[in-house]
């Protein structure tokens, strides 16, 4: 199968959303950090055709861009390694748009 035959079948996928941790730490030396390390705090699972996942997974880690450490993962690294190669596979305007979506580029 090809890459075209494989986003147009439909799919259940798993995705891990990560936060940060926050919590109070504290070293072994008795001094205190707030650990910020990220953590999977909720597992939902993604229907439609690869694309259509691809495109959401997209979307919903570009909202978090300036969160740190948070963000979304695909459970299977497969899933990973298509999205990568659909991403790749796409033209530089289509990336532009799916990152920017509707706003203005200077």
């Amino acid at each position: 199968m090809n890459l075209t035959t494989l986003i147009k079948m439909n799919t259940k996928v798993k995705i891990n959303r990560y936060n940060p941790e926050n919590k109070t730490r504290r070293y072994a030396s008795g001094g205190y950090y707030h650990s910020t390390k990220p953590v999977i705090d909720d597992v939902q699972i993604w229907e439609g055709t690869e694309e259509e996942i691809f495109k959401r997974f997209d979307k919903a880690n570009n909202r978090l861009r300036y969160c740190n450490g948070s963000g979304y993962q695909f459970d299977d690294s497969k899933m990973n390694d298509k999205y990568l190669a659909w991403y790749d596979s796409l033209n530089e305007t289509t990336k532009l748009n799916l990152y920017y979506g509707n706003g203005v580029v200077d």
